[in-house]
């Protein structure tokens, strides 16, 4: 479960949204807060702590959700680095770097690979040469990516 809230701060503020005058830009953005919790203890603690560090000053809790993460949405929000590879590492498809990172992919997941393959990577530490493959590869993919988007003024 997620909990999502919007909360509006200070005295003013709080009697304009019980009267449905408009806040103000500066309002907006000084007084009205959105927040996200990761369960229903994390919220309530955080709506304690405001109570007690807030008595002074008044807050009303306008917007309140839940909203369940399932394992779908869950992937949605993970950072597939291979796509991000093959989008921007140049000459993708053509690079023995990718063929080292899928053979050692394989071999690490526990795959077949080719005897040739299997002698050439013999004695290996898989898994920390992988991590050095594909970190190189996503680091001159990101290179490639920042200089076609912010690319250098040659002027």
């Amino acid at each position: 479960m997620k909990y999502l809230a919007e909360i509006i701060f200070g005295k003013e503020q709080v009697r304009k949204f019980h009267n449905n005058e408009p806040l103000n830009d500066y309002e907006k953005i000084i007084n009205l807060k959105k927040y996200n919790f990761k369960s229903r203890e994390e919220r309530n603690a955080f709506y304690i702590g405001i109570g007690e560090v807030m008595g002074w000053l008044e807050f009303e809790i306008i917007k309140e959700s839940e909203e369940r993460i399932t394992e779908e949405k869950e992937d949605e929000d993970k950072f597939d680095y291979w796509l991000f590879i093959e989008k921007y590492y140049p000459n993708y498809s053509h690079c023995d770097n990718v063929l080292l990172s899928d053979i050692l992919t394989r071999k690490l997941f526990g795959e077949e690979i080719c005897e040739q393959d299997e002698e050439y990577i013999k004695n290996w530490n898989i898994r920390n040469e992988l991590f050095e493959v594909d970190k190189e590869l996503l680091c001159k993919a990101f290179e490639n990516y920042f200089n076609i988007v912010f690319p250098e003024d040659l002027s």
